[in-house]
């Protein structure tokens, strides 16, 4: 199985992915890890940089998922916000025969700028309507990533195993809230 974070800059992709590998558990996948350990001294990232990068991502998960079945494979490493990428993701995971799960992280547009300022970030972040992007198409589960962690990881851990047990056939939109 394979679980993908989506979402705009700044909406909690990062920290729900970590805490999600660890929760299922499964192997976590960075982009913006790999690049941190591969060219350290580097700021700004060319766009086809970042594509090298996820290509180089994508290799690792097939190879995790051929030779540990079972395995479940994180992704971090795109925002999804473009109708292309997450066709080509799903054309990815059927190649290799197995469920993809996408988990949108949202919150709102002052949150995800206080996380940017804090992270020493733009003090702007583009809106959905404003940055270009594309919705991310269904089916996929929304995480409102203003909930605490631990709820976001539990509302998320059980989206994706209604998804593989097959009781969930497609998930709400709507931002999950913990009840």
């Amino acid at each position: 199985m394979i679980v993908a974070l989506g979402g705009l800059p700044f909406t909690g992709k990062s920290t729900l992915a970590r805490a999600l590998a660890e929760a299922i558990p499964g192997v976590l996948l960075d982009t913006a890890a790999l690049r941190k350990v591969l060219f350290p001294t580097l700021v700004a990232v060319p766009p086809e940089l970042n594509d090298w990068l996820y290509e180089g991502v994508l290799k690792a998960a097939s190879w995790n998922l051929d030779t540990a079945p079972g395995t479940v494979i994180v992704l971090d490493g795109r925002p999804l916000t473009r109708h292309r990428d997450v066709l080509s993701l799903r054309r990815f995971a059927s190649s290799l025969g197995h469920a993809l799960h996408i988990v949108e992280c949202v919150c709102p547009n002052e949150v995800a700028s206080a996380r940017s300022a804090a992270a020493g970030g733009p003090d702007l972040l583009p809106s959905a309507k404003d940055s270009g992007t594309d919705p991310i198409p269904e089916p996929k589960v929304v995480v409102d990533t203003c909930w605490p962690l631990e709820e976001c990881v539990s509302a998320a851990v059980d989206a994706v195993s209604g998804f593989s047990r097959g009781g969930v056939e497609s998930a709400s939109s709507e931002p999950m809230h913990p009840t």
